[in-house]
């Protein structure tokens, strides 16, 4: 990260969100019409990444091959289960779920793809350009999650108005929910290694949510430094979410002192 051709993805980034948030705003078309955009942008993502990515790997012996998909690959990160939570906002019914989830998706999508865009785990230091844009995966990751910013705010934009002090609380229980989920998911995916029933090591495990670590090894070693660390990443989210919403409780205070 942070090596020239992630520089020129930040500017093209930086450019697609700024343009496209223009012109929603000029054009405001239908919000339902947004959705179907993202959510065929989405899918498309998606697809993107799973072709791009797959591997033809061989057997132990070597006589046969199968397609493989590494397990960091899985849609199971913040940015990935969007989709998801994408879908199921243009599809269903307008309700309580509904409202939640737009409450949930206007600080996350727009906060979490930015640092996924700021902090990309699709590059090394030793990333060239042709890496960086003759492949299609990088066109995916970080185009998508320009696409989860400007959705990000653009819910802010149409549904502001119906956002309460009581959603902030709502999306941090979610965050803190699927956070908590993702502890089971990284201990599921790991590649173990034991000895007579006994646990040695572990040579692989993903980090959905990043509650097994940051994107940079801080090199833990022991285990109260992990959960400093888990004490430091749920502050930031709270503060992080607080920002986002410290609009809402302005307005929600300001109305309510004007009903009296």
């Amino acid at each position: 990260m942070y090596t020239l051709p992630h520089f020129i993805w930040l500017a093209v980034c930086v450019t697609f969100i700024t343009v496209s948030t223009v012109l929603l705003r000029k054009y405001n078309p239908p919000f339902k019409r947004v959705m179907s955009w993202a959510c065929i942008a989405a899918v498309i993502a998606e697809l993107i990444k799973v072709f791009s990515t797959i591997e033809f790997v061989p057997s132990a012996d070597g006589t046969n091959f199968y397609p493989f998909l590494e397990t960091s690959n899985l849609p199971l990160h913040l940015c990935s289960i969007q989709i998801i939570f994408i879908s199921f906002c243009r599809f269903a019914k307008d309700g309580k779920a509904k409202e939640i989830l737009y409450a949930f998706m206007y600080p996350t999508c727009t906060v979490g793809a930015f640092i996924a865009i700021l902090l990309p785990s699709i590059f090394t230091d030793g990333s060239t350009l042709t890496e960086a844009f003759l492949r299609a995966h990088p066109y995916e990751y970080f185009l998508y999650h320009s696409v989860l910013v400007i959705l990000g705010l653009h819910i802010y934009h149409t549904y502001k108005s119906s956002l309460r002090p009581k959603h902030y609380f709502t999306t941090l229980g979610c965050l803190g929910a699927v956070a908590f989920v993702s502890l089971y998911l990284n201990s599921m995916f790991a590649s173990t290694v034991y000895e007579n029933g006994e646990l040695i090591s572990v040579e692989y495990t993903t980090n959905f949510f990043f509650t097994y670590g940051f994107v940079i090894d801080l090199g833990f070693t022991e285990i109260w430094q992990w959960y400093v660390y888990l004490a430091a990443i749920f502050t930031a989210a709270c503060l992080l979410l607080a920002l986002f919403y410290v609009p809402v409780f302005v307005r929600y205070f300001k109305e309510k002192k004007q009903s009296k």
